[in-house]
């Protein structure tokens, strides 16, 4: 698969000012033992982890590109602090010649039906900041937030280090209950994603909507170049048979088929931004955080010393100090 990089800007995002300090943070053990239990259920629904959310976002390509990192940054600082929210992959497509949007999202996985559904209803119509609803910012075109609740979730690799690009499956349903027909497919699915050498898979169910939904990673297939988008890795998951190729047997219709680069990762958010830093997988090629860009990322080891230009002395003590804002300290400053 050949897609036009018309966003070259992307890659001299990254080089817009100095690079981020080395995180001087892991991810704490509480959030640690959550992941764990997250990845560990191969006999069933997973422990731990009972909701997930899905959102779609189409964009236009208007939102100035140096300065996306520090947009996503700056909103997983309240995202990410909402009751239940575990974990995000955070997935990018990029424009082709025939589609000139940006599409994102995200894949959260969130500790009860109840608060995935809670957050997939506040994200795109409560969620304001800077006295703008998060659905109606200008660089959306439209916006889409599903709940679910968890059939499973395993990870067969390294969620830091691992996992590259995802690839998502959606089915709409029949009239019925069909929790026990996906469950019992739960082992199966989970051998199979494993011989393929996927990097993880989710499984997830939403009776209400009547759909059902797979997520899947996997880690790079090969050598990637500085600079350059690994395409080569999006093509070898994107034209992978379908891992709900038994769902269409049984004449349920896919409606949804994206394959995506990893942009981020996310976890819970700790206050004065002390958690776990978004990772970034795909930061050879991808624009990620910089210093200078108004924003201070203390999860990312950023500090007055190193960037005083995006951090006030005092930024990560979870205190509103003199001198700092939501815009360049929400980890302290809280306008939600």
């Amino acid at each position: 698969m050949k897609r036009l990089f018309a966003l070259s800007v992307l890659v001299m995002a990254c080089g817009g000012g100095s690079e981020l300090p080395e995180s001087m943070t892991s991810m704490s053990s509480a959030a640690q033992e959550l992941q764990l239990d997250a990845s560990a259920g191969v006999e069933g629904v997973s422990r731990g982890v009972r909701g997930a959310t899905f959102c779609d976002y189409k964009l236009y390509p208007t939102l100035p590109v140096a300065q996306a990192p520090a947009v996503i940054e700056r909103d997983r600082m309240y995202l990410a602090a909402r009751p239940g929210v575990i974990f995000k992959y955070l997935p990018l497509s990029l424009p082709t010649p025939t589609d000139p949007y940006l599409y994102s999202g995200g894949r959260y996985l969130v500790d009860t039906e109840k608060h995935a559904e809670e957050y997939a209803h506040w994200v795109p119509n409560e969620y304001r900041l800077d006295g703008v609803v998060f659905s109606e910012r200008s660089y959306f075109a439209s916006t889409e937030c599903t709940a679910y609740s968890v059939i499973g979730v395993k990870d067969f690799k390294d969620l830091r280090s691992k996992q590259h690009v995802v690839r998502t499956e959606r089915f709409a349903l029949p009239r019925g209950n069909h929790r026990g027909y996906l469950e019992s497919r739960w082992k199966e699915l989970v051998a199979v994603a494993k011989a393929r050498g996927l990097a993880s898979v989710w499984l997830v169910y939403n009776p209400e909507k009547r759909l059902a939904a797979f997520v899947y990673t996997l880690e790079h297939v090969g050598p990637v170049l500085p600079g350059v988008p690994d395409f080569a890795s999006v093509s070898v998951l994107e034209s992978a048979p379908s891992l709900g190729a038994h769902l269409a047997q049984r004449g349920w219709v896919k409606t949804q088929d994206v394959t995506q680069f990893i942009w981020g990762l996310w976890f819970r958010f700790a206050p004065g931004d002390h958690g776990q830093a978004t990772i970034w997988p795909n930061a050879f090629a991808l624009p990620t955080p910089f210093s200078g860009d108004g924003l201070c990322l203390v999860s990312a080891g950023e500090n007055h010393e190193n960037s005083p230009s995006d951090c006030p002395p005092a930024c990560g003590n979870a205190l509103a100090d003199p001198g700092e804002t939501s815009v360049n300290c929400p980890g302290d400053v809280r306008d939600i």
